[in-house]
């Protein structure tokens, strides 16, 4: 599997994002519950393994008002610009694309205020055959191929979403992201143009026979891991010996006339005696065995996020994820060190 990011925010935080700003939103949003609110100079940031070639899709929503809102998706090498996707109101609200400081190509689709819109972006850096593409919708719009190289390196390590609205000058601009996702090319699988998506979580709601870990209070363990934003040493369970486990009931999707591409969990979860213990996130499927993620290393702090196995099918019948897999659906942490 090639996804190396799908993030919809519906942790409602930003654990895992260290030099991120901007602040969580849920009332803007295009699907689940959360989106991330950039204010003028605010940014998301995600640092990714040297890559030559890259897909990212994301949903972008603009509300407020002035002369000089601009959006930049921007691929750097340390804080060295490669190449930049960009949206400008002073270029009637076009898509465009830039070398360095170069622009290459505009597009023809005007991203207005107040909707909201998927935008792709690929990118391929070579000094010869290189490539930046996007598309509005699933639309192709600016597009450029030759020299992405405009210096001396050759990979991409860090992507960063930022508002260069111009602050400052009496505006009010904040620009809304949500379902962002990230392929490279590697795998043979989810190596290209991700097309539309949406992100949602579904909660814990009910506990099943299985429960070793120790829960914060005498009550039902599913209400205690439940929150979001996670209340932190409000409401937890905990463990210390190795392959203890939770597994809850997960509550209705609610979805219909969906197609499911992927699943998989999310925890907070933090070491309360030395930093690096592990667990793993379980899910089990009606009728299958448990699924584990891998051993996840915990800091001291809840600043760790955690995530379980990404799966594309269900792993009982190897067929693609129906809405009545996923409400069948059970998972849950265990301790691993």
């Amino acid at each position: 599997m090639t996804r190396i990011l799908s993030e919809g925010f519906e942790m409602q935080d930003l654990v895992g994002y260290s030099t991120s700003t901007g602040s969580i939103n849920t009332t803007t949003k295009r699907s689940g519950g959360a989106s991330i609110a950039l204010d003028d100079g605010e940014y998301f940031h995600y640092v990714v393994s040297d890559l030559t070639e890259v897909y990212v899709r994301f949903a972008i929503y603009w509300a407020g008002n002035g002369t000089t809102r601009a959006f930049y998706l921007i691929c750097r090498h340390g804080t060295t610009e490669l190449t930049r996707l960009y949206i400008n109101l002073l270029s009637g609200n076009l898509v465009a694309v830039q070398v360095g400081s170069t622009t290459q190509d505009t597009g023809v689709i005007p991203i207005s205020t107040g909707a909201w819109y998927v935008i792709e972006f690929r990118v391929k850096i070579d000094d010869a055959t290189g490539v930046l593409d996007t598309k509005v919708d699933g639309v192709s719009d600016a597009t450029f191929s030759g020299d992405t190289k405009p210096g001396a390196d050759a990979h991409i390590d860090n992507l960063l979403f930022y508002n260069g609205s111009g602050g400052g000058l009496g505006e009010n601009m904040v620009i809304y992201l949500d379902d962002i996702g990230i392929n490279n090319t590697a795998g043979g699988v989810d190596d290209s143009w991700l097309g539309d998506g949406r992100i949602i979580v579904i909660k814990p709601n009910g506990d099943t026979a299985t429960l070793q870990l120790t829960p914060s209070a005498v009550v039902d363990h599913n209400t205690l891991v439940d929150d979001i934003p996670a209340d932190g040493d409000t409401t937890y369970v905990e463990g210390s010996t190795v392959d203890e486990r939770d597994i809850y009931d997960l509550a209705a999707c609610g979805l219909t006339d969906v197609i499911i591409t992927r699943i998989w969990t999310e925890a907070r979860a933090k070491d309360t005696a030395s930093s690096g213990k592990t667990i793993a996130l379980i899910t089990k499927a009606s009728g299958g065995a448990e699924v584990s993620g891998g051993d996840i290393a915990l800091a001291g702090t809840y600043t760790t996020k955690v995530l379980g196995a990404e799966e594309l099918e269900n792993p009982v019948d190897t067929n693609p994820w129906e809405v009545a897999d996923i409400d069948a659906l059970q998972g849950g942490p265990k301790t691993r060190s």
